[in-house]
């Protein structure tokens, strides 16, 4: 087959060093080699295409995520390590992943998959859309001057307890959509080692009332000194965000300037004596796909006594094609895919009713975009597709 699962050291080995090739990074074998035998190493499911003649041409990386929707944890497939040979490369070999992988994710119970595209056009041809806009404001130190931080503040450690930077995350920003709920592994990732020795450094505040907020941050070079890049900053309360940047203004004798990421929803400018002191742009555009529209709808309640169809086009899991009528009846929210021909109040492709499951578009937004037709039962739709803030920033 030119596609089968990479399970052999040899191919796992080879796909590492295509993605050395792919990514412009060095790569060293004795050095991957070390990492495969390590006791630490954690396999990730991986497919890869190969040549007759048994050559790995691309190969692309599927960990395995619980991601926060509607409230519940549901299973999701990230997708990384995208990567294929430059002499193999315009030969669709990458494309025959896709579809094998996509598969794969069904048949695994998948609800979502999720990516950081190197081009959104690209990844659209196997039904991923943008799902968030990540907004980083840069500002100076200055302009924090209006917070001031009253809370208990302490330098976390690696190897302390998680549990209060746990609570923290949990409490908020684990609630949005596409929020993954972060094992071990991850928080290893997000805090690293020593912070003397990599100069990544993480606060936690405290108030009365047990953990209120973390901030994590790294220093850059900046054209006039030092910058401080917040890889994350999470608040268990609105408070801790005030909080939280009332400590940024401690550290004004070391940083010139900040740069936060934040939700959508968090309206840092209305925050400031001075909305002109912030610079936003948008950094991380992640893209999901829905992989499952039956288990997906069954969290967008139509409300009580009423109901509500949506017809669906996915041309790669024909699985997800035809019209589907979601109902609720005391309490209770059913999904039943409906005999074809049947009539839809929306249509849309599968592009789109992931943006419009995500919360990243409202209907009237999703309205704008090619190819969604609304026939009617308006409100019925409203209220199963508000708009809401997502925010996904675990790498993978």
């Amino acid at each position: 087959m030119p596609v089968h699962r990479l399970t052999e050291k040899e191919e796992l080995l080879e796909s590492d060093r295509i993605c050395s090739i792919a990514f412009v990074s060095p790569w060293d074998r004795e050095e991957a080699v070390r990492g495969l035998e390590s006791p630490d190493f954690q396999p990730t499911v991986s497919f890869g295409h190969f040549t007759e003649e048994g050559q790995l041409t691309a190969s692309l990386l599927l960990p395995q995520f619980q991601m926060r929707y509607e409230g519940h944890d549901v299973p999701m497939v990230g997708v990384g390590g995208v990567a294929s040979l430059p002499e193999y490369r315009y030969g669709g070999a990458v494309r025959q992943i896709f579809h094998t992988a996509l598969e794969w994710m069904w048949d695994q119970g998948a609800v979502f998959s999720s990516l950081y595209p190197f081009s959104h056009s690209y990844y659209r041809k196997f039904g991923y859309e943008l799902c968030q806009l990540v907004t980083q404001y840069k500002l100076p130190t200055e302009a924090l001057e209006s917070f001031s931080c009253t809370c208990k503040v302490r330098m976390f450690q690696p190897g302390e307890d998680l549990a209060p930077l746990q609570a923290v995350y949990n409490a908020r920003l684990g609630q949005y959509n596409l929020a993954v709920r972060r094992e071990e592994r991850h928080w290893k990732s997000l805090f690293g080692k020593d912070p003397a020795k990599e100069m990544r450094y993480t606060y936690l505040l405290e108030d009365a009332g047990g953990p209120l907020a973390y901030v994590i941050f790294k220093p850059e070079e900046g054209e006039d000194g030092k910058i401080g890049n917040v890889r994350e900053l999470a608040f268990a309360k609105p408070e801790g965000l005030p909080q939280a940047l009332g400590f940024l203004y401690r550290l004004g004798a070391q940083y010139e300037a900040f740069r936060i990421a934040l939700p959508e929803d968090v309206p840092l400018a209305a925050l400031l004596e001075e909305s002109y002191d912030t610079a936003p742009t948008w950094i991380n555009q992640p893209m999901a796909r829905v992989i499952h529209v039956e288990k997906a709808l069954q969290a967008k309640a139509p409300g009580e006594g009423r109901s509500y169809t949506v017809a669906v086009e996915d041309q790669l899991l024909p699985g997800n094609n035809g019209v589907f009528q979601v109902s609720q009846q005391g309490g209770a929210v059913t999904v039943e895919k409906l005999p074809e021909g049947a009539q839809a109040d929306l249509s849309v492709d599968v592009r789109v009713l992931t943006q419009l499951l995500t919360g990243f578009l409202s209907l009237e937004e999703a309205l704008y975009k090619p190819g969604v037709t609304l026939s009617g039962n308006l409100e019925t739709l409203h209220q199963a597709f508000p708009k809401r803030a997502a925010y996904l920033t675990d790498l993978f």
